[in-house]
């Protein structure tokens, strides 16, 4: 062979193997283009996937949020609505009690004198002691229906105070409830 035939066949190898190359390049770069476009559709897929649970728990999570708010919300307005009727039944009680104590139809009376129950026995040796019991019965006193309405008006006071604050207590326990889980 000439040199000539050489350096042709040379060059015609270097071709082949060049053409061979590029074609090699060409079908890894189209390979790395298929692969990549496959893993980024299962990436996408998978996106997809985890963004529905999310939205799908998070609106379970809201909906249950909100059905512990309107249970609070009714539990709370049914601790208010008994909480008004007992305010408004006291006050009738009261003043019904008030106006019988001015009119003298009821009476409020003190005791003046011990009871022989709780009397205290006298003091002394052995057996003889007496029990120093006093009268018989215990001694009351009616007051004038003025003080008898002022005692009643404060002790109405005193009662709507207690309700009010079993109240508040009722509404804390509720509401602690909620936020503890129980």
């Amino acid at each position: 062979m000439s040199w000539g035939g050489i350096v042709a066949a040379v060059l015609a190898a270097g071709a082949l193997f060049a053409a061979e190359q590029a074609y090699e390049a060409h079908l890894i770069a189209k390979g790395d283009t298929a692969g990549a476009a496959r893993v980024q559709g299962r990436w996408e897929k998978r996106e997809a996937t985890i963004k529905a649970d999310a939205e799908r728990m998070a609106a379970a999570d809201t909906a249950r949020a909100r059905a512990e708010t309107a249970a609070l919300q009714s539990k709370f307005n049914q601790l208010a609505g008994r909480q008004q009727k007992d305010r408004v039944d006291h006050e009738i009680a009261t003043k019904i009690a008030v106006a019988a104590a001015l009119a003298g139809t009821e009476r409020l009376s003190i005791a003046i004198a011990p009871d022989p129950a709780h009397a205290v026995p006298e003091g002394g040796e052995g057996q003889g002691a007496g029990s120093g019991a006093g009268a018989a019965r215990e001694a009351r006193a009616d007051v004038l229906p003025e003080v008898a309405a002022a005692v009643l008006g404060f002790a109405g006071d005193y009662g709507q105070l207690v309700r009010d604050y079993n109240a508040v207590v009722e509404r804390f326990d509720a509401a602690r409830a909620v936020c503890n889980g129980e």
